[in-house]
């Protein structure tokens, strides 16, 4: 059963022959009924004061849970970035060792290519070098013939000469040689 303070100030007691004093009855019910509404008020506005702190603490759940959920969020998104940035790095690092490779190949490939016609320029270089040492010794041939010729034409000239002189000479003995 509860008991309110109207029911304190309102309580009847029985009278009997030498009991309490009825005056000091009423001023000590009055002190109660008066603390139990003040007991009454606080009580109530701590239950108020408790509604507003549970009602804080489910706002702060909520928060907490939002945060959690956010926090959660972030991490997972963090992680496909980090994995996406990492697949990406990935992709970049392979491209350019293809791209290196192909770039490589290209450049050994420019090289046999430069070595062959450095092979190929040395040959015509050697064939030229032995065609243009066949005519030059061709030419000194030529040239030691023509010389040789002209050796036995100007000795060939000199005898003839030389004859012609004594030729000369000897008839020229004889007409002395007559006068």
């Amino acid at each position: 059963m509860k008991i309110t303070p109207l029911d304190i100030r309102k309580q009847e007691f029985k009278k009997v022959f030498k009991g309490y004093d009825k005056h000091e009855v009423d001023i000590f019910l009055e002190m109660v009924a008066k603390e139990m509404e003040d007991l009454i008020k606080e009580n109530t506005a701590l239950i108020e004061q408790v509604r507003e702190l549970e009602a804080k603490i489910e706002d702060y759940r909520r928060m907490e849970k939002t945060l959690q959920d956010t926090l959660t969020s972030a991490q997972r998104t963090t992680d496909e970035l980090r994995r996406n940035a990492e697949r990406e790095a990935e992709n970049i690092i392979k491209n350019a060792k293809l791209e290196a490779e192909k770039i490589l190949n290209e450049a050994h490939k420019k090289m046999q290519d430069l070595l062959s016609q450095i092979s190929a320029l040395k040959s015509q270089r050697d064939a030229f070098i032995s065609q243009f040492r066949g005519f030059l010794e061709a030419q000194l041939r030529m040239l030691m013939e023509m010389e040789e010729g002209k050796k036995e034409e100007k000795e060939e000239v000199q005898i003839r000469r030389v004859k012609k002189e004594a030729t000369l000479k000897d008839i020229g003995d004889l007409f002395e040689s007559k006068d």
